[in-house]
């Protein structure tokens, strides 16, 4: 049982532990939290470099030079390095002072101590961004890896669990009344704990069908807390036009759920059990927000949908802002501002009767690529992006491979039932939340962005592989 436990799950709750306290960061920020990161990031290196998942017949030793040849050769590891660097260096070359030029009776800041290096206005935002995309690497190159298929299922299992009770926590303090939480809910930001929750939301709907040979007990909490906590959360958190789209991809998403629990084997018990869990918890949550609270800020979005003020709203927004930011990154074309840049130099761009406008936005684009390129530049774009790209290689290359598959087979063309439901919602989530990187800042949540790459960086390691290579067990 112990070695059971240590080499198929030790190092993924490493992970679920490092992925929960990223969520725990934002919800409560500050230095001591943020550097606990650092130290989560190095007892997950540690499990890592003791306790890989093994290919059968394999011994530890063997498994743990494989794991570390394996990592050190991948270019995630390689690009994330560099993205590193680039964020140490902008923490490091921060610090630029207000200042007044008498001359031209204009407030600017002074220029960074090295001025070709990257840099950035403030020394702990800087931090902040270097930290996240730490843990975005170390973390994504380890699940790629470092871990088999029940390893990955059971990060994806705790990861939607965790995010559920943090839903649940922050829907009871808004309910009740509590700030900022009863804030975050009437005026969502661009980037926003609703994002947060209705990505995992998604998630967990595919995840759910993976308890149909679980017990009725270990099920039904799951479903409260990953499935009832983490709609809650988008009702509440998101802005109208999310709660909206996620509430869409939900029930596409229930659409796959139900079809293919209809095609599967298993006994009428555990088809039910399955059904009623899924049933309970969506229940509940009408239940709550209808006729116990009616009067919540969920119900209060719905009426925003269809308020013609509220689109004009959102699309003023973003044409005050665009120019600014275009403004900023020709100032900064390589490097970018740094974080918080667009916030700081936007300030001095703009009349201070206007600073109301950027305040509305909390300094957010509302689009998270053009955040990204003003904040760090082309060098620090290109960067993420490639991380993007090498984690959607291996995805769209497996999926290509059991699309053939299955063309090769005789059958009524339902064998892709046969794919995990991870798979599914982990690239319904992942699509949803890469499409609202455009119209919103979802990526800017540190809690977001390192939940986004984890999920792309398993869900090809729940796919056939298409070589002779075998898979990692967890």
């Amino acid at each position: 049982m112990i070695q059971k436990l240590l080499t198929k799950y030790w190092l993924a709750f490493h992970l679920v532990i490092l992925f929960l306290a990223v969520g725990l960061s934002v919800l409560f920020p500050g230095t001591g939290m943020t550097v606990s990161l650092f130290w989560l990031s190095f007892f997950v290196i540690q499990a890592f470099l003791l306790l890989p998942s093994m290919l059968p017949g394999e011994t530890m030793s063997a498994a743990r030079s494989r794991a570390s040849v394996n990592i050190i050769h991948d270019p995630f590891l390689c690009t994330g390095v560099a993205l590193i660097i680039f964020a140490i260096l902008q923490w490091l070359n921060s610090g630029c002072a207000l200042t007044y030029l008498d001359d031209a009776e204009v407030w600017r800041y002074s220029p960074p101590p090295v001025g070709w290096l990257p840099f950035s206005v403030e020394s702990y935002p800087a931090f902040v961004v270097m930290t996240v995309f730490a843990v975005c690497v170390i973390g994504g190159g380890i699940l790629r890896n470092g871990t088999g298929k029940l390893s990955k299922r059971f990060f994806l299992d705790m990861a939607s669990l965790f995010s559920g009770c943090i839903a649940i926590y922050m829907a009871a303090m808004c309910l009740a009344g509590h700030k900022p939480y009863s804030t975050w809910a009437a005026s969502p930001e661009a980037c926003n704990w609703g994002m947060y929750f209705g990505f995992w939301l998604i998630v967990a709907i595919g995840g759910h069908l993976n308890f149909i040979e679980e017990g009725f007990t270990k099920t039904f909490v799951w479903s409260f807390s990953a499935i009832l906590g983490n709609l809650l959360g988008v009702l509440l958190f998101a802005q109208p036009l999310g709660v909206a789209l996620f509430v869409v991809a939900a029930l596409l998403m229930l659409g796959y759920w139900m079809f293919f629990l209809a095609r599967q084997t298993a006994g009428l018990f555990a088809q039910l059990k399955l059904t009623v869990c899924m049933l309970a918890a969506l229940g509940l949550v009408l239940i709550l927000l209808v006729l116990l609270i009616p009067e919540n800020p969920a119900k209060a979005k719905f009426a925003q949908l269809v308020d013609e003020q509220y689109y004009e709203t959102l699309l003023s927004g973003r044409h005050f802002q665009a120019p600014l930011a275009w403004k900023i990154w020709q100032d900064h074309p390589w490097t970018g501002a740094g974080a918080q840049g667009f916030t700081h130099y936007s300030r001095m761009l703009v009349e201070e009767a206007d600073w109301t406008k950027l305040d509305a936005h909390g300094g957010l684009l509302s689009n998270d690529w053009l955040q990204f390129l003003t904040e760090e530049g082309i060098i620090g774009t290109g960067l993420l992006l490639g991380l993007l790209v090498i984690l959607l290689i291996p995805l769209f290359y497996r999926l290509r491979f059991f699309v053939k598959q299955l063309m090769s087979k005789t059958g009524d063309g339902m064998e892709f039932l046969d794919i995990d439901p991870y798979v599914i919602s982990g690239i319904v989530a992942t699509a949803l939340v890469l499409g609202l990187s455009f119209v919103f800042s979802p990526l800017q949540s540190g809690a977001i962005l390192v939940s986004f790459m984890y999920v792309l960086a398993v869900i090809p390691g729940l796919l056939p592989a298409g070589t002779e290579r075998g898979e990692a067990r967890g």
